[in-house]
């Protein structure tokens, strides 16, 4: 019954969504391939987007918002928005004829997340592994990782950073829609111009993952990934009993 589901609400959802997450994938993948990060040894396009503020320039007082940093994370909100709603309100006299609880449409809701969340980190970090080979680049680094070592773990904290937000403004979505995409921005530009070091968003800086303790940053995010998912199906199942 849940791939059922999962299968009837994606048709429905992707009509809702296409066109801004085609639109935004393009205008990002765009971005990727017209970075120039030839002739520079100590630059890559992993580098331009992911390095972000490193705590000691945070000290300094003298931090520039990594505009390509935020989009990277702000704009599957752009895409998503209020989605979910749209998408309840479309089919909820569909599901209740079928007998389908508020929970089951959660969980299908938290799925539907986790496959923009795949597709959109999967395709860009191939847009910017095709630059970097194209480019010559220096080779991606996080933490102690390098390779394609590094690779995987720069997709399993991007991923899990963008799973983040996106639960964040699901949640929001539940309250104030307009809330829902501030939030996860200021929580964006707090991060990249405060040092608070148990800010888990900060993991998505790779200057701010120390050399020791690569699989630290994973873990936290996705134990707090973890906590964020049971919070949305709490929030979910006592609103509909409301």
């Amino acid at each position: 019954m849940m791939w059922r589901l999962f299968n009837n609400q994606f048709l429905f959802f992707w009509h809702i969504i296409r066109t801004r997450f085609l639109f935004w994938l393009i205008f990002i993948s765009l971005i990727i391939l017209s970075t120039r990060i030839a002739g520079n040894p100590h630059l890559t396009v992993f580098s331009l987007f992911f390095d972000g503020v490193s705590y000691a320039t945070v000290e300094t007082h003298r931090v520039t918002l990594p505009i390509l940093w935020f989009a990277y994370f702000f704009v599957p909100l752009l895409i998503l928005l209020n989605s979910f709603q749209q998408l309840w309100r479309t089919r909820t006299l569909h599901l209740r004829g079928l007998q389908i609880s508020p929970k089951r449409f959660s969980k299908v809701n938290l799925l539907l997340i986790a496959l923009v969340t795949t597709v959109y980190d999967v395709l860009l970090i191939i847009v910017m592994l095709i630059t970097a080979m194209t480019a010559h680049s220096a080779e991606l680094h996080v933490g102690n990782w390098n390779g394609a070592l590094a690779v995987g773990g720069l997709f399993c904290i991007t991923w899990l950073g963008v799973f983040l937000l996106l639960l964040l403004q699901a949640i929001g979505n539940r309250f104030n829609p307009p809330l829902a995409l501030i939030i996860p921005a200021s929580t964006l530009i707090m991060t990249a111009y405060t040092a608070f070091r148990r800010n888990p968003v900060s993991y998505l800086m790779l200057t701010r993952i120390t050399e020791t303790s690569t699989w630290y940053p994973i873990l936290i995010l996705l134990s707090i990934n973890i906590l964020t998912g049971l919070g949305y199906l709490i929030i979910e199942r006592s609103l509909n009993l409301n």
